[in-house]
């Protein structure tokens, strides 16, 4: 038995029909042709999580079959531990974080949506922090951009021990019928502690890194 039908699919597509739902239901509050742009941002960030989900699970998967085996459940879960995703890693990042396409990610870029405080009279410690690991650790060539070899030491770091740990401890969890996989059905009998382990937390952590600098 393996992981499927595929839930990233599946989770897509409740999603959009939650949002139709809840589109007919601002409708019931606003004028039409007026728009809460707090709701649609949070809505487009839904769905690029989740398009983000899909095109993870069809990387990893790798046998095209139905669900996910162990070695590829961590790849989806923990790619940048597997080998075969590295090159998708990259690409991930540099999506995730090359705003002008360029191919490169800035130091701007590297601190996201972080705004100078001009009352401020030095930046913050954690500002200081990334910017020593730009320049030290991932810019060897010191061009003030990190190209995609340099993203490598970010976005690969050498956990992979651990990310097996935490997948082997999610199936041994959830497996009720023994067969060292993850069936639909057994995710869906115990959803919580699949969507809370240490596991499966990458989507968390994205939702984090969207918000983070706002919030600061």
């Amino acid at each position: 038995m393996r992981l499927g039908p595929r839930p990233a699919a599946l989770g897509l597509l409740l999603l959009c029909a939650a949002a139709a739902g809840a589109g007919k239901a601002e409708e019931l509050h606003y004028p039409l042709g007026e728009r809460r742009s707090d709701y649609d941002r949070e809505a487009l960030l839904g769905v690029q999580l989740h398009l983000k989900d899909k095109k993870r699970f069809e990387k990893a998967n790798q046998d095209s079959g139905p669900g996910l085996s162990l070695e590829e459940f961590i790849a989806f879960e923990h790619p940048e531990e597997v080998d075969y995703m590295t090159e998708f890693v990259i690409q991930e990042a540099l999506e995730e974080h090359d705003k002008n396409g360029d191919g490169f990610v800035s130091l701007e870029e590297f601190l996201g949506d972080y705004r100078w405080d001009p009352t401020a009279n030095e930046d913050p410690e954690w500002i200081l922090v990334e910017k020593d690991r730009f320049v030290n650790d991932y810019d060897k060539d010191n061009d003030g951009r990190l190209d995609p070899q340099e993203l490598l030491p970010w976005v690969v770091p050498n956990n992979q021990g651990i990310a097996q740990e935490e997948a082997l401890h999610l199936i041994d969890e959830m497996d009720l019928n023994g067969d060292k996989k993850l069936s639909e059905e057994e995710i869906l009998e115990n959803p919580d502690l699949f969507l809370t382990s240490e596991a499966t937390d990458y989507g968390r952590q994205l939702h984090d890194d969207y918000f983070y600098h706002d919030e600061l």
